[in-house]
């Protein structure tokens, strides 16, 4: 795993909480917990997006995820983004497994209410990638999804119970098949 192991009030780092700086460098007091959800709910709705969630149901896995974690699990856990990816990437496997209804219109965002898509704000760049990451073959898709949230090939492997190896043949076949949907493959000019 690439995080280290911290103590409660020592700093840690957090992902793309903090503008200009690489996600390794990024940090926040390891004691504040409100400080962690609010950056990581973006972060794991959009890797459950990227699993294939919709925005909506993506949303409503990373609040019950982070919710696993309360402070006084958090505090103890020694690797917290890898235990939230893992515990997230299971959740979206046992979503997908019960049977649940479609509604037939669609859903309103009721006022005062906070629109999991304005929070995920997806830029047009960021939007066609997660549409050609959609259409990868499963596995594929699934370390896509732990990788573009920042996911080491270590961890990756844990999480889905396969070899080191498995794990970077899916993901430079991913990374090809993503260069041809995106129009990025040699010869071709880019989008």
């Amino acid at each position: 795993m690439s995080e280290a192991p911290v103590q409660a009030g020592q700093e840690e780092s957090f992902p793309r909480q903090q503008e200009g700086r690489s996600l390794r460098e990024q940090t926040v007091r390891r004691d504040d917990f409100p400080a962690f959800y609010r950056a990581q709910k973006k972060h794991l709705t959009a890797f459950l997006a990227y699993l294939g969630a919709d925005l909506h149901d993506a949303d409503d896995l990373a609040h019950d995820c982070l919710l696993k974690l309360l402070p006084h699990l958090w505090r103890s856990i020694e690797f917290p983004h890898a235990y939230l990816r893992t515990v997230a990437f299971h959740a979206y496997l046992r979503q997908g497994e019960r049977t649940r209804e479609v509604p037939m219109d669609q859903l309103p965002v009721l006022p005062g209410g906070l629109d999991p898509v304005r929070c995920v704000e997806l830029s047009e760049m960021t939007a066609r990638i997660r549409e050609a990451v959609a259409q990868l073959p499963s596995g594929e898709r699934t370390v896509m999804a732990f990788v573009l949230s920042d996911a080491d090939a270590g961890e990756i492997a844990v999480a889905l119970n396969v070899e080191l190896g498995t794990v970077y043949t899916r993901v430079s076949r991913a990374r090809a098949r993503l260069k041809v949907a995106l129009g990025w493959a040699e010869g071709e000019e880019d989008a």
